[in-house]
């Protein structure tokens, strides 16, 4: 990782960007003033032969894609659609999501990418805001919509819900049985209809211009996770996504046309859209759509498609790693195996990199770190500097730095703050919520613009971001002081037989009391009591006396919300009866 420093430090990162020694190549092709379509379009159109989408088989070239892309934009136009306007995708990554995504990126109108997992009284509220007369879903979500909207009677303002059946575009070897496994009965009449009857038999022609680039445009809208209130609209413009994209145009991104790019992360985050599809369709990279989410499908996927890149959950390689699909697999065509969004023990990274070497792939683990409101990606690895315990470097264009959050003046390195972040690829506003957005956003003394990710961290000098966890983690002791949980799970976790830990704070009268929750390894042999006793000795050992958990509780595994997240009331509720 070792790389000199050009000139002596500061001390503060956003001025000495120490980051910036890692890119070997100083000029990298800036987009500015163009749609992720035209970029798309530009990039591809002498390879129009060259594979863009691979979906259970069925292998679907640039000029196939550009041709789709133009039927729905004629059809989205005939149905009324314009300038501003918003549809709902209620799918997962199949085709004709992403010519949706793309014709509507040459109308003007704006993608809302609706959270399946969301439950039906959000669904509702996330359709109904935006205004959205048309939605369009895939055949195994039709049900969670009516359940949601009571398609029919009580959803009037919508006119038009095209059905996308997931089987529609599999290759016709697989597209039967398919049929057959994922038969949906659905009421078709009305404003029901198939995406077939939608675009029609024949090739259209768009009758409008393409809008072209608007500064500051929405393209695409995706959602907060609602874990801490009401879910947001995240409003994503085409020059903050093709920001973003450009870090990847980098000589320094190690990648060539007709790479294959495994899209696992759903197409309603945006590292799932951005990073997963429209990225690599850019760079003329392979993208093989996978529209189950789920462990299983990850292995079976890596096995039979061979991609070249993949990004995806910790939890997913780590079933991977120990998977039967994978068990003799030669992995040598792996050359960016890339995951985020989670710490990453050391020891699980050595374990993950060494099942990478064991089975022919000569890649490291990439670790990122982002979040959806300042453009997917704020920092990441690369194959040849990398760090133990940090979540890679800023990438192009990004300055990170950790922040007092009493005070609001810049910390210097290795010092805990929150995690602020200078991105040209940032939201442009969380949807109908000006308080919220005025509250991300913060501008320093000299007219800076920073997001405000709610992490706290650091960056060190070598210019590596370490993201400890979330600032409204922390439980109030009995002296009124605030204790971070995850700097007792950092030292709780340091134990080999332990694989995930939670601490949460419970009320006692008027402060806290520190709860540790457990999941152990797969293979732990530890007896509970004689582990626990080597807990405590070591929390007694490496922790202040207030910070020291008053009880444990350890689980099969942790309850997840139907998000994706921890579930922390029921944790909470769970540390209340620990402690009677």
């Amino acid at each position: 990782m070792n790389k000199k420093q050009d000139k002596p430090l500061t001390g503060y990162p956003s001025i000495d960007k120490p980051w910036l020694k890692y890119y070997e190549h100083k000029d990298f092709t800036k987009i500015e003033g163009k749609t992720v379509y035209q970029v798309l379009y530009e990039r591809n159109y002498d390879h129009s032969e060259d594979i863009a989408l691979e979906y259970f088989g069925h292998k679907i070239t640039y000029q196939e894609l550009f041709r789709q892309v133009e039927n729905t934009k004629a059809a989205f136009e005939a149905a009324g659609v314009k300038v501003g306007d918003q549809v709902a995708f209620f799918t997962s990554s199949t085709p004709e999501t992403i010519y949706g995504i793309l014709a509507l990126c040459r109308i003007g109108a704006v993608a809302n990418m609706v959270n399946p997992l969301f439950d039906p009284e959000q669904v509702k509220d996330r359709i109904e805001e935006t205004g959205a007369r048309i939605i369009v879903v895939m055949d195994q979500l039709y049900g969670k919509l009516c359940d949601a909207l009571g398609l029919g009677d009580s959803a009037p303002a919508i006119e038009k819900v095209i059905v996308v059946p997931v089987a529609a575009s599999m290759s016709w070897n697989t597209r039967w049985l398919a049929a057959i496994k994922t038969k949906v009965k659905i009421p078709y009449g009305g404003i029901t209809i198939t995406w077939a009857d939608f675009i029609g038999t024949k090739s259209r022609k768009s009758q409008q211009p393409d809008v072209g680039y608007k500064h500051d445009c929405a393209f695409i809208m995706v959602y907060s996770s609602g874990s801490t209130g009401a879910s947001k609209g995240i409003v994503l413009t085409n020059g903050g996504i093709c920001a973003t994209i450009s870090h990847y145009l980098s000589p320094d991104f190690p990648y060539s046309r007709g790479d294959r790019f495994l899209q696992m992360i759903p197409v309603w985050f945006s590292t799932g859209i951005v990073i997963s599809a429209l990225m690599p369709l850019c760079l003329g990279i392979t993208v093989i759509l996978e529209p189950v989410f789920s462990e299983q499908s990850f292995a079976r996927d890596i096995a039979k498609f061979q991609p070249n890149m993949t990004l995806s959950a910790t939890s997913l390689w780590l079933y991977a790693m120990k998977s039967k699909e994978l068990r003799n697999q030669d992995l040598s065509f792996l050359k960016y195996p890339i995951t985020g969004g989670e710490l990453i023990l050391g020891r699980v990274e050595t374990a993950l990199n060494t099942f990478f070497s064991r089975h022919g792939c000569k890649a490291c683990l990439i670790k990122g770190y982002g979040m959806c409101e300042l453009g997917s990606t704020i920092s990441t690895d690369d194959l040849k500097y990398q760090k133990p315990d940090a979540a890679g470097f800023p990438i192009t264009g990004v300055i990170v730095t950790a922040f007092d959050l009493e005070t609001n003046q810049e910390l210097p390195y290795n010092k805990h703050g929150e995690l602020r972040v200078i991105s040209p690829a940032h939201m442009k506003e969380y949807f109908k919520n000006p308080a919220a957005t005025a509250e991300f956003f913060w501008t320093d003394s000299k007219g800076r613009v920073w997001g405000r990710t709610g992490d706290i961290g650091y960056v060190d000098e070598d210019g590596f971001v370490h993201v400890l966890g979330r600032a409204t983690d922390f439980f109030t002791d009995r002296c009124g002081i605030k204790r971070y949980c995850f700097d007792i799970e950092n030292v709780i976790l340091q134990n080999p037989s332990v694989a995930e830990c939670k601490v949460v704070g419970l009320l006692k009268g008027d402060f806290e009391i520190p709860i540790a929750h457990l999941v152990l390894e797969e293979n732990s042999t530890a007896r509970h009591e004689a582990l626990l006793t080597e807990i405590r000795a070591t929390c007694a050992e490496k922790l202040e006396p207030e910070c020291i958990p008053c009880g444990y509780r350890i689980w099969d595994a942790f309850p997840i919300k139907n998000n994706g997240k921890r579930d922390i009331e029921k944790l909470k509720t769970a540390a209340d009866e620990v402690m009677q």
